[in-house]
């Protein structure tokens, strides 16, 4: 690879990594921000979980047709579109006056994250080869934990000194920067590479990518609320704001720094599986949920790492997982799994924002730790479904390569 080459693989991927940032920001700026939005708007602890559910779920009803939308018209100006939408939503919910148009901007944010998953992916696949995209998937993943560490550090750094509503202008402004960045890009030669076009897609078996779907959108259920919740939470075990704030800038900076070395194990390692990774750290995980239910502030700052470490650094794994097999229409079939995470994602906050308010958060905590459990076992199954489809055993890791080329998973 020459360093033009790696330069412009370079910029693929920051792009990615920053459209999917803005995509998300919205919902996670509203849950960092929460202590100071519910004051402001006069809601609970279900509202908030209403307003990360609305731009999820927008998420999940779009993913599908929109990531076929994107597989037509190309990764570049989907990436440009869904940062344009992110700076209006962005700016909607930092001009909201009530919680209906916070909910309005947040449906507008839904359909820029449910353009800018696609998009990314789709980027990554056509840019990145076979031998690096563990790595490019975990960095582009970085993105979620990169929002809320955005989210976190816009705490102490604007909202507890200009007020929440600055914080919210402040990210719409970045939005633009990044569209505007896009575009230029999009004016100049393109990036042209055969790596993902000289490989025969495997393909998923209909009945195991739904079975691998519905695990991480029970996964994501559980792990988005710990997005959403973990500074209101933490100002309720006995935590200062700002503290809260910086604990989940702590926690957000170790999930990106665990994805991306997570990627980078996974090409290491083509022949072990990623789906039984996913599952053994939502195993642990859970433990991290369990420790937030403590209520004790020493035992609930543990928590929280433990939770963000093992718990929600899955994501990357399972995108590289699916676009593996599906190089050539990589955003069609993350579409199609970006319905399950989106949707999941959405339920997660709105039933653990319910249950907080209606008993506490040490039971949303307890339900958080059961979905995270759920989920692990569901991916198990859907992986011995996948196995089972291409004749190979369902148990044990097998480094041996298949009938595709590729390792065994």
């Amino acid at each position: 690879m020459t360093s033009s080459t790696g330069s412009a693989h370079g910029v693929t991927v920051a792009r990615a990594v920053s459209v999917t940032v803005v995509g998300v920001l919205p919902a996670f700026l509203v849950g960092a921000l929460a202590f100071q939005v519910r004051d402001d708007l006069g809601i609970g602890p279900a509202g908030i979980g209403a307003a990360g559910a609305t731009l999820f779920g927008v998420t999940g009803l779009l993913a599908r047709p929109l990531g076929l939308v994107v597989q037509r018209i190309g990764a570049g100006r989907g990436l440009v579109t869904a940062a344009l939408l992110s700076a209006v939503s962005l700016a909607g919910v930092g001009l909201a006056r009530s919680f209906a148009v916070l909910l309005g901007a947040l449906v507008v944010g839904g359909a820029a994250n449910a353009l800018a998953q696609p998009a990314a992916n789709l980027s990554i696949s056509r840019a990145i080869g076979p031998g690096r995209l563990g790595l490019a998937f975990g960095i582009k993943q970085s993105s979620i934990p990169a929002a809320t560490l955005l989210g976190g550090l816009s705490v102490p750094g604007i909202a507890l000194v200009f007020g929440w509503r600055w914080a919210l202008g402040a990210a719409a402004v970045l939005a633009l920067g990044i569209a505007a960045w896009g575009a230029l890009a999009d004016r100049g030669p393109g990036l042209r590479t055969a790596a993902a076009a000289d490989e025969a897609d495997r393909g998923l078996p209909r009945g195991g990518l739904l079975v691998l779907t519905v695990g991480a959108g029970l996964a994501a259920a559980g792990s988005t609320s710990l997005g959403v919740f973990l500074v209101d939470a933490g100002v309720r075990a006995g935590l200062a704001p700002g503290s809260s704030g910086l604990l989940f800038a702590l926690c957000s900076l170790l999930g990106l720094t665990g994805r991306i070395g997570l990627g980078w194990v996974v090409d290491r390692h083509p022949g072990r599986s990623p789906y039984v990774l996913i599952a053994n750290l939502l195993t642990c995980g859970a433990l991290g949920y369990l420790l937030l239910a403590t209520g004790s502030t020493v035992l609930f700052v543990a928590g929280a790492l433990f939770a963000y470490g093992a718990g929600w650094t899955w994501t990357g794994l399972f995108h590289y997982a699916i676009v593996r097999d599906n190089r050539l229409a990589a955003a069609s079939a993350t579409g199609y799994v970006q319905t399950g995470l989106s949707l999941g994602a959405a339920a997660g906050p709105l039933a653990f924002g319910v249950v907080a308010e209606a008993m506490s958060y040490r039971t949303a905590w307890l339900g958080t730790a059961v979905l995270g459990l759920a989920g692990a076992a569901t991916i198990r199954t859907g992986r011995r479904m996948v196995r089972r489809s291409r004749g190979l055993p369902v148990t044990g890791v097998l480094r041996r390569r298949d009938q595709y080329g590729g390792a065994a998973r």
